[in-house]
């Protein structure tokens, strides 16, 4: 892992994954980039364009000031730029935060991308700051992992990731593996069935040895456990295992949605406060 983006709007949401993300940078090493975007809001007439103009020049100021004074703050208290094991510079661009995402992830290597995401409150800034992580999950390929504002302290030496066998699955693990080696982390490969009866016997063992033959020197557990609801049965065994992080591929366009609808994201991120990493189905 060499570069990562983190998004921020200076709020406490955005706080924490901010420390998440230097968390990670310390860790591996990596170059951390904070990242703020702001619109230019549609006009319609030469008049409102100017007053647009302006208080777009008041934002953008207002951003690079606040912007400046986060890197201060992360090379006081972290050493970034000097001892502390990492980089971190910051960007700000006027653009849509989806495409300046795509853009840096494909062309400046980014390869993680870091975003605060809350509950869902009627705050205007918790629903564009839920919707914000929402779109860059569906339209940015990268890695990300969202961060909810009520989050533990960063901590990622136990993840838990949902396998349903898949060769997504297959592919996402190397990615996992990566991620977690920057700190030693233990990972739980986790698949619920519905029923009672296991019918995923042979398919489990050939998916296990498989994966343990790719990675015979990572601390893998297999896990295969019975409940009616796979967001409930995840996230019980989450908690039951102290898990630090939960690992879940996307692997269709609807699966996200489904994924973040408002009783799951409850559950699984918002109320459980689980830090989420979404990985791409190859």
């Amino acid at each position: 892992m060499r570069k990562i983006l983190c998004p921020t709007d200076f709020s406490d949401t955005s706080g924490k994954a901010v420390e998440y993300a230097v968390y990670i940078a310390q860790h591996a090493g990596a170059h951390l980039t904070l990242l703020h975007v702001v619109h230019l809001p549609i006009v319609d007439t030469s008049e409102t364009a100017l007053v647009a103009n302006e208080l777009l020049g008041e934002q953008m100021q207002d951003a690079a000031n606040k912007l400046k004074s986060t890197v201060l703050q992360l090379e006081e208290n972290f050493g970034a730029n000097r001892d502390g094991g990492f980089t971190c510079d910051f960007l700000l661009k006027e653009a849509l935060l989806t495409d300046v995402t795509e853009s840096l992830s494909k062309q400046e290597g980014y390869d993680l991308i870091v975003m605060g995401t809350t509950g869902c409150d009627s705050t205007m800034e918790e629903l564009l700051i839920g919707s914000n992580t929402e779109a860059v999950i569906e339209e940015v390929k990268c890695p990300l992992l969202s961060v909810p504002k009520e989050a533990a302290t960063p901590k990622i030496e136990h993840i838990i990731y949902a396998s349903d066998y898949s060769q997504e699955d297959i592919a996402a693990m190397s990615e996992v593996v990566e991620f977690g080696s920057c700190f030693g982390s233990k990972i739980d490969v986790v698949h619920v069935v519905k029923g009672r009866d296991k019918q995923d016997g042979e398919e489990a063992a050939a998916f296990r040895m498989e994966l343990q033959g790719m990675f015979p020197n990572v601390p893998l557990t297999f896990q295969e456990i019975t409940s009616k609801h796979r967001d409930e049965g995840l996230m019980q065994y989450y908690n039951q295992a102290g898990g630090d992080v939960m690992a879940i591929v996307r692997k269709e366009k609807g699966f996200l949605k489904s994924l973040f609808t408002q009783s799951l994201a409850e559950r699984m991120t918002y109320q459980a406060k689980v830090p989420l990493l979404v990985l791409h189905g190859k």
